[in-house]
Order: structure tokens, then C-alpha cells, then sequence
């Protein structure tokens, strides 16, 4: 091999190295539990009344999202106006959510006010949320089964940040309505739920495809570097205490 061939050798794997490296920087997904969608579940008809119904405790309960560009990542928070979570024999059996959607915001660290303001704003517009004509979101708990980690599909390499997020210890499988602008999807998702201490508590981390409820702002990816990725990260820490008679 001659001089200028190693130097053409060595060219071409510096380029390479620097294109598998700008590849791994620009992986911004959020490798972590996938809910499944499917279509709204109808009632099923009369179904007993709860033997206990728990009140969420809006101050101690906790509604996050992440959303990622191409090229970097944003998160903040939604605001739950209102729950409820309905048990028969101390086992959860229902329940609903009701989202105050004009009250979503972003709150990044990465970022200064300014643009956590900008971004904010840009969210609650007619690109995603339309706060102005859909100001409430709900989630209706429809199912719950106990989580088999046997049949659970198995995890996806996680980067340090994205284990960080993913909840430890799942104990059941939840499966709800989710409306947002108007439109209902099925979820069902992975989740660590106990009854302790007169406290009801549910904490799950997942993805949800936003397309999936008309938010398809910039989610094509000829767009590039422009692209909004469509999978969302929702995380949620909920705590509920008995309703008052």
C-alpha cells in the first residue's frame, strides 16, 4: 500500500467515524415502554359500583412529557385538574383523569425562560394542543390486569438518561381511554400500582405516537433535521386518598 493510499484509508475512516458519531448524537428517541393503541373500548354495559373511591391528590401527583426534535430533546408538564380512582375489594377497577390542557407547559432546565415561554405558547396554539377549543383532556381507565414480565416483550438498549425514566417493579398492565382534541384512543401500558398506608399510588413512564390524535406537526421525517419526532414520553406519578363521605 502506497503513502497516499494509507492517507486515503485514513480519510475515509475519520469520515466514517465522525458520521457513525453525528448518527449516535442525533439518536434522540426515548427508549422506553411503548404503549399500545387501538381503537376507543365501548362500555360493556352496567358494572358494579366501587366499593371505595379515591380522590387524586392533584399537589402530590405528577403528569410529565418529553417530546424530541432530530436534534435535541424538550419536556414539561401537564396540569391534572381532577380524578378519581374507584376500587372493589382494595383491587383498582376504574377511574378517570381529567387534564387541564391549558395548562401545559414546558419546563426545561436546557433552556432560559424566554424560550420555555416560546415554547409554551407554541404548544398550547393550533400546531399541537388548541387550547383555545380543546382545553380538556381525559383518561378513563377501562382495564387492569396484573403484569406477566414473562410475556413482556424484552427492553430495549437504554441509554443511562432513558433508564433513569423507565419504572422499576411493574405490577400490573393498565388499559384506559385516552381523548385528546376530541378524538379517543385505547392505551395500555405498564405500570407499578399499591395500596399502602391509605394511599392509593400508580407510576408508569411510556410512549404514545401523537399522530395517533391528529398532532402530526412537522412528525414527517423528509422535514430532516426539522422533524418533530411522533412518539411522546409520558411519565405520571398519581397519588389518591379516600374520598371524604
Amino acid at each position: 500500500m502506497t503513502h497516499q493510499h494509507l492517507i486515503i484509508l485514513k480519510s475515509l475512516l475519520a469520515a466514517a467515524f465522525i458520521c457513525l458519531a453525528a448518527l449516535t448524537a442525533c439518536d434522540t428517541s426515548i427508549k422506553t415502554d411503548q404503549a399500545l393503541i387501538g381503537e376507543a373500548i365501548a362500555p360493556t354495559g352496567t358494572t358494579a359500583a366501587p366499593s371505595a373511591i379515591f380522590k387524586i391528590d392533584t399537589a402530590k401527583s405528577q403528569l410529565t412529557w418529553i417530546g424530541a426534535k432530530m436534534t435535541g430533546r424538550h419536556n414539561g408538564v401537564f396540569k391534572i385538574q381532577e380524578g378519581e380512582l374507584h376500587l372493589s375489594d382494595s383491587i383498582l377497577t376504574g377511574g378517570t383523569i381529567i387534564i387541564d390542557m391549558s395548562k401545559v407547559r414546558a419546563d426545561d432546565k436546557t433552556i432560559d425562560k424566554a424560550s420555555n415561554e416560546k415554547l409554551t405558547k407554541h404548544m398550547r396554539s393550533a400546531d399541537f394542543f388548541d387550547v383555545e377549543k380543546y382545553n380538556k383532556a381525559t383518561f378513563e381507565l377501562t382495564g387492569i390486569a396484573p403484569y406477566d414480565s414473562a410475556k413482556a416483550k424484552p427492553n430495549t438498549p437504554r441509554t443511562t438518561t432513558d433508564n433513569a425514566l423507565r419504572v422499576k417493579k411493574l405490577t400490573h398492565l393498565i388499559t384506559g381511554n385516552l381523548t385528546i382534541k376530541d378524538q379517543t384512543k385505547s392505551i395500555t401500558f405498564p405500570a407499578r400500582v399499591t395500596l399502602s398506608d391509605n394511599q392509593l399510588k400508580a407510576k408508569a413512564n411510556f410512549n404514545i405516537d401523537r399522530t395517533q390524535w391528529g398532532l402530526v406537526y412537522r412528525s414527517d421525517k423528509s422535514l430532516g433535521d426539522q422533524t418533530i419526532r411522533p412518539e411522546v414520553n409520558i411519565g405520571f406519578d398519581v397519588v389518591a386518598i379516600p374520598q371524604a363521605n
